[in-house]
C-alpha cells in the first residue's frame, strides 16, 4: 500500500538529514489509541502506522500515536515543514488544513491516494509545486 514511499528513500528523493524512521508501534497500541478517538482509526492508517510509526520522511511527518489528534470529525495523521496538517474524514477521504487561515481542502480520497498520487505523484503541482514534480520524475516516481 506505501511502497512508493520506501522507492523514493531508495531513490534518494528524500534529504537524508530530514529522515527519521522509527520503530512502529505495536497492534495493541495502535487499538488501544484508535479506541481514545471520537474517529476511529481507519485499516489505511492502521497500516501505515504499522510500516512507517511516526517517522519524519523529509516533506512529510507522520504523527505518531502520542502526536495524532482527532475530534468528533476528523483523525490528524501528518503534517509537513509548512504548517499544514493532514487528516481524515470518518470515510476516509483526505483534507489538508491550512493552519495559518484554518480552512480544510479536500486533496486525496484516501490516505493511500495522497502519499501515491498528491505527496508523491502527477496531482503533487497544486500543493507541492513543478519543482517537486520535476524531483518525482527525476527519481522516476511519476
Amino acid at each position: 500500500m506505501y511502497e512508493k514511499l520506501r522507492k523514493a528513500i531508495d531513490s534518494g528523493l528524500l534529504d537524508k538529514a530530514l529522515t527519521n524512521i522509527v520503530p512502529p508501534p505495536s497492534p495493541d497500541e495502535i487499538t488501544a489509541r484508535s479506541n481514545q478517538l471520537s474517529v476511529h482509526l481507519r485499516p489505511e492508517h492502521i497500516q501505515l502506522l504499522l510500516e512507517w510509526g511516526g517517522s519524519n520522511l523529509d516533506e512529510i511527518r507522520i504523527n505518531g500515536l502520542h502526536k495524532m489528534r482527532g475530534d468528533d470529525a476528523f483523525v490528524e495523521f501528518a503534517n509537513d515543514y509548512r504548517g499544514f496538517i493532514y487528516k481524515y474524514d470518518r470515510e476516509g477521504v483526505v483534507y489538508l488544513e491550512d493552519t495559518d487561515g484554518g480552512l480544510n481542502k479536500q486533496i486525496a480520497l484516501s490516505i493511500p491516494d495522497f502519499i501515491n498520487e498528491v505527496l508523491l505523484g502527477e496531482r503533487c503541482v497544486p500543493f507541492y509545486g513543478d519543482d517537486w514534480l520535476a524531483e518525482l520524475k527525476k527519481h522516476k516516481l511519476v
